[in-house]
């Protein structure tokens, strides 16, 4: 027999424990720092304006976005050998699904407030 079968042999003889054992560590949960920093909102106007927040900067990113696709795309056609056209297409597209998205999310708020404004 060759090396690979009498390698093979030996692993499959080898036992194996069902349920290795290790060391037990005991850890002690009644230490406040183990919860972790929880920070609750003290008042109603912190939650909108936090959401306020996060919507103005997931605009911004979306912006960046687009903002650097088309840069790319300006030094892909004025200096051809300063970006290669694949970093040009993923930033392309990067941009397009964002924009998508945020079209997307935008179109579903506006029908939805339609709909609740015709409950009436």
């Amino acid at each position: 027999m060759g090396f690979y079968s009498d390698s093979i042999s030996k692993i499959s003889s080898q036992a194996f424990p069902l349920a290795p054992k290790g060391d037990l560590v005991k850890i002690k949960t009644v230490d406040e720092r183990h919860y972790g920093d929880v920070v609750k909102p003290h008042d109603i106007n912190e939650v909108s304006e936090s959401f306020a927040d996060v919507l103005k900067k997931s605009v911004e990113k979306v912006n960046d976005l687009e903002v650097n696709a088309d840069t790319l795309t300006q030094k892909l056609v004025f200096e051809p050998n300063s970006v290669d056209a694949h970093q040009v297409m993923i930033a392309s597209e990067k941009a397009r699904i964002a924009v998508t998205f945020t079209k997307t999310l935008v179109d579903g708020v506006i029908k939805a407030y339609k709909d609740l404004s015709n409950l009436r």
